[in-house]
């Protein structure tokens, strides 16, 4: 009996002893894992108190991190709206600049913030494609820098587009033409020219009509309709909308502008169409011109034949002529 009670104290003291050793080599596991773990936060991580929109974020890794923002930032975000009319009370409902936030940008923050210190979004501003500029005719643009814009109106006067065309690529000038549909739908490979010779092409009406008189669906489907037949002829989208005849009213330009054009007017008329001579032309944009200035033109003989010496005059004064979006956008 005596063997016997030694021998099962025997096992439960080793029994013992290797249950402590296993609990003992697993909580130098668990406090190692733990130890490296903290370690590494410490050493990788975002500092200690590190604070973002309220949130703390301190050693957190940079995947964490990434995460966390992107939950976050979802308040952080502001949506653009466009300007729009009301057409019940004539009102113009201003537009809103939207907000993103640039999660690398505010992280690269993030991770060289010193400890305890608040850091804030890196936001990029989204700016609407519409504004409450849109609903105003533009006559010129600013007047804070040497260039012009040479407007040329085409609805007829094909035989002197060639010519033109010729001048423009003699002298490096880029100008902006804008067209009728009808014309673009029966001369689509002139259109097309002009586009592909790189200047800037405009929405001049489905036809030559009289917004003025126009209801608002039948403004519309003049814009429209000249849209469709310009791209059809040329591939380019045209954002300006020359108004036949200079015709407009209130709800011409605000209907322009819920489809996402301006509408642009000139500063000076060469009033070609009268078929003045070309040193008439000359003198009528050369002694008026001014910084910003849209000068109107057609294609017509006189027109063709002032266009060097226009040129010319105008690039020994300093100005740089550029296509009107050029200007407006700058």
């Amino acid at each position: 009996m005596a063997g016997k009670t030694w021998f099962s104290l025997v096992i439960t003291k080793r029994t013992l002893i290797i249950g402590a050793v296993c609990l003992l080599v697993i909580a130098l596991a668990a406090t190692g894992s733990s130890v490296y773990n903290l370690v590494r936060r410490r050493i990788h991580g975002v500092k200690p108190g590190v604070m973002i929109a309220g949130y703390d974020v301190g050693g957190m890794l940079e995947a964490e991190l990434y995460d966390a923002l992107v939950k976050i930032s979802e308040n952080e975000m502001v949506e653009a709206r466009n300007a729009s009319y009301d057409w019940n009370r004539d009102v113009i409902n201003p537009e809103q600049v939207g907000q993103i936030i640039d999660i690398n940008a505010t992280m690269s923050l993030i991770m060289q913030a010193a400890a305890h210190t608040p850091v804030e979004f890196v936001t990029v501003p989204v700016i609407p494609s519409i504004t409450q500029a849109n609903f105003a005719p533009y006559y010129r643009g600013p007047a804070d820098r040497p260039w012009v814009s040479l407007m040329v109106n085409v609805d007829w006067g094909n035989e002197y587009i060639p010519t033109m065309l010729e001048t423009f690529k003699r002298y490096n000038v880029t100008t902006s033409w804008f067209l009728t549909g009808t014309w673009a739908e029966k001369f689509p490979d002139l259109a097309a020219e002009i586009s592909a010779a790189g200047h800037e092409i405009g929405n001049h009406g489905g036809w030559h009509g009289m917004p003025s008189q126009m209801n608002q669906d039948q403004v519309r489907d003049l814009i429209l309709t000249g849209e469709e037949k310009i791209m059809d002829a040329t591939g380019q989208k045209p954002m300006l909308f020359a108004p036949p005849a200079g015709d407009f009213n209130k709800q011409t330009v605000a209907v322009a502008a819920e489809l996402g054009y301006k509408t642009i007017l000139w500063t000076l008329d060469t009033i070609d169409w009268e078929r003045p001579a070309p040193t008439v032309i000359i003198d009528r944009v050369v002694s008026r011109i001014q910084n910003g200035a849209f000068v109107l033109m057609h294609p017509t003989e006189p027109t063709a034949q002032a266009l060097p010496l226009i040129i010319e005059q105008l690039q020994q004064r300093g100005y740089s002529i550029v296509p009107v979006s050029q200007i407006l956008n700058q």
